[in-house]
């Protein structure tokens, strides 16, 4: 019970002598967030106020979710509106057999697959550093010990077009096919 008593007692002391709260103190010139905190904040005053054109308002996605579709195999779709569920060919891109695999294929788009990351992340300028490529992107079955599945649950593909705009497709499910189709953010 003594060393109880004598180990609290010191360590009531130690509080008071590290104790550092004081608030009169000038806090350092280079603590760590100071800097990033008040470039956000007159980042934001001034893209509340127009004066940042052409920059995206801090914490905003460059792109945003425009539609949510589900098709099954056999089938395609388009990235635009009206958004349609099409012949597997026929669309922008397909969901089909690739082999012994179950495939989005890229009918009038180029893929590039960025696998798990977060949409906020994803910027035009990014996207335009990578290689996009006309190969299909396969799915293999659920529990298969063989295969590799290349667009499990949350993987995003970019695509983009002939034109060289880009669109973003996010993978909900695959049996069947669900995914959300993101588009760029119009500043």
């Amino acid at each position: 019970m003594k060393k109880n008593f004598e180990f609290f007692a010191l360590f009531v002391i130690a509080g008071f002598l590290f104790n550092c709260s004081n608030p009169q103190e000038p806090t350092p010139a280079g603590s760590p967030g100071t800097t990033e905190l008040a470039n956000a904040q007159s980042d934001a005053a001034a893209f509340a106020g127009g004066g940042l054109s052409g920059k995206i308002a801090p914490y905003q996605s460059a792109f945003r979710l425009v539609k949510t579709l589900t098709t099954s195999q056999g089938t395609g779709f388009n990235l635009l509106s009206p958004f349609a569920i099409t012949a597997e060919n026929g669309g922008d891109i397909g969901w089909g057999a690739y082999g012994c695999y179950a495939a989005l294929k890229p009918v009038k788009v180029s893929f590039h697959n960025l696998q798990i990351v977060d949409v906020a992340s994803i910027t035009p300028a990014y996207l335009a550093t990578l290689s996009f490529n006309q190969v299909p992107i396969a799915n293999a079955p659920a529990g298969s010990a063989f295969w590799t599945n290349y667009m499990p649950a949350k993987t995003i593909i970019a695509c983009k077009t002939a034109a060289g705009k880009y669109y973003l497709v996010e993978v909900l499910g695959d049996n069947p096919l669900e995914v959300n189709i993101y588009h760029p953010v119009r500043i």
